[in-house]
């Protein structure tokens, strides 16, 4: 299990030091240290570090940080240039500082040599017990506490308080996100890790999910310097009901390239990030506004019952507003709530005739000139059990009317659990998006935007409020091959059938024939209709040298077979010498399903299950997963799959037994885990599923062993 370190007195610091505080006017030394002396609250005092100063904004300067004196201070924030860090990292480490917060530039994001340097710092504070922030990084906003180890000249414009927590590896985004305070997002804490020479994302994620004060929790993330630390801190969040919101960068290759130079963080497979995210409730967002809009309709609905926010009530006086509404609503798999009997009778008694309640509700210009009944009408939905959020959608600005509507469906939302998302369609700012604004509700731009938002929440409900799943195993994916279908280190098909079968995987009868003669005997000594499957050291994908011969029904076709499969010109032309063949007893018809495992770059273990046979290639037709996983998250990765609905059963044929594939994944995961010095990677495939009357039958029919 990773570890976590403890951050808490990095974020909540009793003495601080600042390494290259400056007086000069507009230098990043001075912007630091006014930061931290006047916009923070740090009890034990704030020291300037400067051979060059007596003193730094009229406090006395220090040419080192072990010459102040006094208890060894808790962060020392360094801006000096590359080359003098370490000088001022082994100087810190003499004072018994606790964290180093470097803010400079110049290390593993520029070159090797700054990556060796970068180095040498870790080594040097993990020696003296000390923790280091960044570099490359322009510091820490603690709002909650009032602290702010930051070199932003803006930093004290952007306080903010709030539940919501932010980590960033890059320092411009994280801005951004912060100024959305003008938007009503609250953040209690940032983080900007930089480079993550030590500390990373994850240890900040995890420390946000011990804060009660902070109730969810977004990151950027450019890269992964730990993605199985990552994937436990997700899983802490998420056993902890706290929202945790992702941008991750590097969809594309030209984003995994830029991602790589900026924090010299891997970016990784982005299929397999996807599919990590979706497994431990992670909700990814695509873009920054994205992410500060969920974020913010998160905050919003932490009073709410999220576990109903998928039943939607559309609300407005635009019936054309109304009608785009409920079809968005409908086009992202939500659904519009329908009122109770009480409800509706009550809506029809109140509503204007020419209106339309039965959801999308359009209550026409009418609220206008009747000032009672959008109050009436609004209170009624918020009143029914069956409605779960209201989609406030304003089309445009009314002056008075507008401001009227808009105070009132505040105030009455405020006495409910149902969550209230309100969209200002017009570019026109009047009183009514000031009213909202000012009460911490600043609307969505458009429809599309909070119903996007609004799915975020109801996917992350469905995934953490579910019931508890029971532990099951993981997947990983198919072992690389190259032109000819060879890999260096792939083992013999035998040895990979003893392992499988030591983990309780079932295989047909099957022989091994070293000689024509050999085959002609075994086919017989089985007694039914055969594959033959070539033998030859470093093959992998059989079908492509002509290797795989079916349903070999007599001795006298199973010598031929093997005569013409091992014929030694026509391998030469593969590159391949035959060893022999198997001969396998033919399994009957059923779904063939791929199964493999590897170790990914970013979160180790990862199973890959999918369409198999000689349709995988073809199909693409796959779910990741990283191990261990649950059998509820296994059986909720396999629905989008066009294998799930195979499973289900097509045109009469009988439904597969997905709890048979579950039990399988779980024991070939394990085996994974546990050979995990040996196996490097492996693959089934195909693995068929026969379904009798009798059930679900798993049986590996081909496997492939690349060895460490």
């Amino acid at each position: 299990m990773p570890s976590f370190a403890d951050i808490s007195r990095l974020v909540r610091p009793n003495r601080v030091a600042v390494v290259g505080a400056s007086d000069r006017p507009g230098s990043f030394g001075r912007s630091t240290y006014n930061n931290v002396r006047n916009n923070s609250s740090v009890p034990g005092g704030t020291f300037p570090v400067n051979p060059a100063y007596e003193t730094v904004l009229g406090d006395q300067a220090y040419p080192t940080v072990s010459a102040i004196p006094g208890d060894p201070v808790d962060v020392a924030i360094v801006l000096v240039a590359a080359g003098a860090v370490l000088d001022v990292v082994k100087d810190c480490a003499s004072a018994g500082t606790r964290h180093v917060m470097v803010l400079s530039s110049g290390f593993s994001e520029s070159d090797d040599s700054g990556a060796d340097l970068q180095q040498q710092i870790v080594e040097t504070a993990h020696a003296a017990g000390m923790r280091v922030y960044g570099p490359n990084s322009p510091g820490l906003t603690n709002n909650a506490d009032g602290v702010l180890l930051t070199m932003s000249p803006v930093a004290g414009d952007d306080v903010s308080l709030g539940p919501v927590g932010l980590v960033t590896q890059g320092g411009g985004l994280g801005r951004a996100v912060m100024q959305w305070r003008d938007r009503g997002l609250g953040i209690g804490l940032w983080a900007s890790p930089g480079n993550e020479a030590d500390l990373d994302v994850s240890d900040f994620i995890n420390h946000m999910v011990d804060d009660d004060r902070l109730r969810v929790i977004g990151a950027v993330v450019e890269g992964f310097s730990d993605g199985e630390k990552f994937i436990a801190a997700a899983r802490r969040a998420q056993e902890a009901g706290k929202p945790l919101v992702v941008l991750k960068i590097g969809r594309s290759e030209y984003g995994q390239k830029t991602a790589a130079s900026h924090t010299a963080s891997i970016a990784g497979n982005d299929v397999v990030a996807d599919a990590v995210f979706r497994q431990h409730g992670v909700i990814r967002v695509d873009d920054v506004d994205e992410l500060a809009e969920t974020l913010l309709l998160f905050h919003k609905a932490l009073d709410a019952d999220v576990s109903r926010a998928g039943q939607v009530c559309v609300y407005s006086f635009s019936g054309g507003t109304a009608s785009l509404g409920a079809d968005m609503i409908g086009a992202a798999g939500l659904q519009l709530a329908e009122f109770t009997e009480q409800t509706a009778e009550a809506l029809v008694e109140r509503a204007p005739s020419f209106g339309f309640v039965d959801n999308p509700v359009d209550l026409t210009t009418k609220v206008f000139t009747d000032s009672e009944l959008n109050r009436a009408v609004f209170q009624l939905i918020c009143d029914d059990p069956n409605v779960g959020s209201i989609l406030f959608a304003m089309p445009a600005d009314y002056g008075d009317s507008t401001v009227s509507v808009t105070t009132d469906a505040l105030e009455i939302a405020a006495r409910h659990d149902t969550l209230l998302i309100p969209v200002w369609m017009s570019p026109k700012h009047g009183g009514g998006y000031d009213v909202l604004s000012s009460a911490g509700f600043a609307p969505f731009d458009g429809l599309n935007r909070a119903v996007t938002a609004l799915t975020r929440v109801v996917e992350w409900a469905k995934v953490t409020l579910s019931p508890a799943p029971t532990p099951a195993a993981d997947l990983a994916a198919a072992a690389p091959h190259d032109e000819s279908g060879a890999a260096r280190a792939a083992l013999g098909y035998d040895e990979a059938r003893e392992l499988l079968e030591r983990y309780g995987l079932r295989f047909p009868a099957e022989e091994f024939a070293a000689s024509a003669q050999e085959a002609a005997d075994a086919q017989r000594r089985i007694g039914r209709p055969v594959a033959m499957k070539l033998s030859a050291k470093g093959l992998v994908h059989k079908t492509e040298v002509g290797g795989v011969a079916l349903r070999i029904t007599s001795p006298e076709e199973a010598a031929r077979v093997y005569a013409t499969m091992t014929d030694p010109e026509r391998l030469a032309l593969f590159g391949f010498t035959a060893d022999g063949v198997y001969l396998q007893e033919m399994v009957g018809d059923g779904l063939d399903v791929l199964v493999g495992a590897h170790h990914d770059e970013v979160f180790g273990p990862v199973l890959t299950v999918g369409t198999g046979g000689i349709e995988t290639e073809i199909e693409k037709d796959v779910l990741h997963l990283a191990i261990p996983f649950t059998d509820e998250q296994f059986t909720r990765a396999l629905r989008p799959l066009r294998l799930w609905q195979r499973m289900q059963g097509v045109r009469g044929a009988r439904a597969a037994d997905t709890a048979q594939l579950a039990h399988m994944a779980q024991a070939f995961a394990t085996m994974f885990l546990e050979e995990a010095e040996r196996v490097a990677e492996i693959e089934i495939n195909p693995l068929r599923m026969v379904v009798s009357a009798s059930g679900t039958d798993c049986v590996t029919l081909d496997a492939v062993l690349l060895a460490r």
